[in-house]
């Protein structure tokens, strides 16, 4: 008896040493993926919302705490990062924090705008942020905008051009934005040009 039981605890020490080198191996596989993405992917890009390159659309909204009226045209002259929140998303309100530390290391350079799909008894949650909370109760800027996800972002340069765009969970998110990411083109075959009008 005393045999099958050293035999069971060599077995299991066995099994454990083999489950603690299968761990490692997909931790450094977990490191190799996360050094080849590089920072500038470090952000999650949908495929949906403004192509990149393309102007962003015109809104009207006001800011909930100064009655401030804003618009796109009021944002050209310097970048602009549009950041599409929710006082019932939970990742949106852990988002506050970061957002007001980032618009304290930028602000001096970069316009930093919040649109919240609330009315605006709601969004006074949000005014422990200091920077201007646009209110789309009704969520029309956020369908022009093709916002379909919070906490959503749109970085836009001084005049009104989209240059990225991307979920934001965190403050290293928020930094991502400011990077370029070059866009690749895809190349198009066009047909060769057949001329119909020469008479055979």
């Amino acid at each position: 008896m005393n045999g099958m039981w050293l035999i069971s605890y060599i077995a299991l020490w066995l099994l454990v040493v083999l489950l603690t080198i299968i761990v490692l191996g997909l931790v450094r596989q977990l490191g190799l993926i996360n050094l080849r993405l590089g920072p500038e992917h470090s952000i999650l890009t949908p495929t949906e919302g403004l192509e990149i390159g393309s102007q962003a659309p015109e809104f009207q909204a006001t800011d909930v705490v100064n009655k401030v009226n804003f618009n796109l045209t009021s944002l050209k002259g310097r970048p602009s990062l549009l950041i599409f929140v929710s006082p019932t998303c939970r990742p949106c309100l852990e988002l506050m924090p970061h957002i007001a530390n980032f618009w304290q290391s930028r602000h001096k350079k970069l316009n930093v705008v919040l649109f919240s799909q609330a009315s605006d008894g709601a969004n006074l949650n949000l005014v422990n942020v200091p920077i201007p909370v646009l209110s789309d109760p009704e969520g029309t800027i956020t369908k022009v905008y093709q916002v379909r996800a919070t906490p959503f972002a749109y970085r836009l340069d001084d005049l009104g051009l989209v240059r990225r765009r991307g979920i934001v969970n965190k403050f290293e998110d928020l930094e991502s934005l400011l990077e370029d990411v070059p866009i690749t083109e895809t190349m198009v075959e066009l047909p060769s040009y057949v001329d119909d009008t020469k008479e055979n």
